[in-house]
């Protein structure tokens, strides 16, 4: 297995595997947005250009089994501290194919992708995990942080 590094022409499978993601989390399909494929290309696109992004791509071969996308983060509130004491970066669409799971596969690619980080400057790597996920990045040294929700629909879906 080798981890490559993903181009534009590789955001069809980049998208494929983020969709895949919330798949596997029990997301109905009715909950997508019919242009769901079209949205994640654009956010890559607008990420190359704008936010640095690295993808990267674990294959067996010629079979693409993973894949990983990280950039600068995209704060929802105004930066006022300067890229040398905070730049983050966030980790996303962190994804393997069942039949390469259990493989180290997915340390792989989130070792990648922090190197990624690390060389564009950033000081801290952020990455929302799944409940399976958390001992694999503990692992790779990422800590648990505080973050708060409160469910505004009353469905459960915080």
């Amino acid at each position: 297995m080798e981890i490559i590094r993903g181009s534009e022409a590789d955001d069809a499978v980049l998208a494929r595997h983020y969709l895949a993601l919330w798949e596997s989390y029990g997301t109905p399909s009715d909950h997508y947005f019919s242009d769901a494929v079209e949205r994640v290309i654009a956010f890559t696109s607008d990420a190359r250009a704008q936010r640095e992004l690295g993808v990267f791509l674990a294959k067996n071969g010629n079979d693409v089994v993973g894949s990983v996308a990280c950039s600068t983060y995209q704060s929802p509130h105004p930066d006022v501290i300067t890229p040398r004491f905070r730049k983050l970066g966030d980790i996303w669409s962190v994804f393997v194919e069942p039949r390469a799971r259990q493989r180290g596969v997915r340390r792989a690619l989130v070792d990648r992708a922090t190197e990624h980080l690390r060389s564009i400057g950033c000081t801290t790597a952020v990455l929302h995990s799944s409940d399976a996920g958390e001992r694999v990045y503990a692992g790779a040294g990422f800590k648990l942080a505080k973050e708060m929700r409160l469910d505004l629909h009353g469905e459960g879906t915080v």
